[in-house]
């Protein structure tokens, strides 16, 4: 049996989110629950959990395995408080499949052609993140981010969330919700990394110019009894220094920042998918994937950014590249040589001795490589 089967860590976060308190052994985990846990889940306030089945016999340990009654039970509480969902695309006939390409970019007007090799339902995950950075001031945001069986991982935007879906009456939880979770949480790190760094930033900015006015208000206070008091200010000195000290150490304290990221929910979205072989116009051929609800065309991979979002921009010359990339300006081609001049060549004496002089090129190379970025 893996050391980390696929429940548990949605059994873990749901019980912590419920109110229960967790100690993780060797091959049990111990569970301390609240009344209404112990209402709901119908178990004693101190019992054991096992996802290994040869382990359940031990101290009377609650199985966690799929069609468990422990887990059932679960399911159904986490259910009713809309941390687990199971949702359905509603889609009637095939021209969702061609509406899809047009917005990936590829419609007809682009001479790329699709063939259909197959639809069939196909089951994305779609975790919800509660994003908290935290400093002297608090920001707050939900991110989401869709897992399909493939691997493929991608950010929803909130107003997308609900297009074409219904709910979907069986809540099931997959075989491979941990490999899952793991896929989200890494892109979780990947999609906020930038915002985290700026938030990061700022608070040290903002810690900075703390700590200059602590340390320029009590060096003035200290200078000042100094001077006031030349023989007699040692101990009011010691004093004051103790406070600067603890203004600064309050200052580190709130202006740290810290990023932190819980799970809020997870909805499995049942979803047509189909099968296509895309043909550029060079010939070059692609199978990707393409389902109904994120309308989002699997299996491609622009040339430029290595971005694999889309929309599309396929180019016989260029090859495949995402908007964004196909809309930046080209760059320039250097010219290959140097273009002639009207002013008259000196004389060649002067010339052969300017070229045996390489002074001028050292000077410049040693100015250029002495130059180092500020941090």
């Amino acid at each position: 049996m893996s050391d980390a089967p696929p429940l548990r860590p949605f059994v873990l976060e749901a019980l912590r989110d419920l109110g229960a308190s967790l100690s993780d052994g060797e091959s049990l985990v111990w569970v301390q629950a609240p009344e209404t846990v112990q209402r709901d889940l119908e178990v004693p306030a101190n019992f054991a959990l096992a996802f290994d089945a040869e382990r359940s016999r031990e101290f009377d340990a609650e199985l966690v395995a799929p069609g468990s009654y422990f887990l059932e039970r679960l399911v159904s509480v986490v259910v009713r408080r809309g941390r687990w969902d199971m949702s359905r695309c509603d889609v009637s006939g095939p021209e969702w499949i061609s509406d899809a390409l047009i917005e990936c970019g590829l419609g007809p007007e682009t001479a790329v052609t699709s063939r259909i090799n197959g639809v069939e339902d196909e089951l994305l995950l779609l975790f919800t993140f509660h994003v908290t950075l935290l400093s002297d001031e608090k920001r707050e945001s939900f991110r989401l981010v869709a897992v399909s069986p493939d691997g493929s991982v991608w950010s929803v935007d909130l107003d997308r969330v609900e297009l074409g879906l219904i709910p979907h009456p069986s809540p099931e939880i997959p075989s491979d919700l941990e490999r899952a979770y793991l896929l989200a949480t890494e892109s979780l790190c990947v999609l906020t990394a930038g915002e985290v760094e700026r938030f990061r930033t700022w608070s040290l900015g903002l810690l900075e110019e703390e700590v200059r006015r602590i340390f320029g208000y009590f060096d003035r206070t200290i200078d000042e009894l100094r001077e006031s008091d030349p023989s007699g200010s040692t101990d009011l000195i010691r004093t004051v220094m103790a406070e600067r000290d603890r203004r600064l150490t309050e200052a580190v304290e709130r202006f740290d920042p810290r990023a932190s990221a819980s799970l809020c929910s997870i909805r499995a979205i049942l979803v047509p998918t189909a099968r296509v072989q895309v043909e550029f116009p060079d010939g070059t051929r692609i199978e990707s994937t393409l389902d109904a609800w994120s309308r989002r065309l699997r299996g491609l991979v622009c040339r430029i950014c290595g971005s694999t979002a889309g929309p599309w921009r396929p180019s016989s010359r260029d090859g495949l590249r995402c908007v964004p990339c196909a809309s930046k300006p080209a760059e320039s081609a250097r010219p290959r040589g140097r273009p002639r001049s009207d002013t008259p060549r000196r004389g060649r004496r002067a010339g052969e001795a300017s070229a045996r002089s390489p002074r001028g090129s050292k000077a410049r190379s040693r100015g250029a490589s002495s130059v180092r970025r500020r941090p």
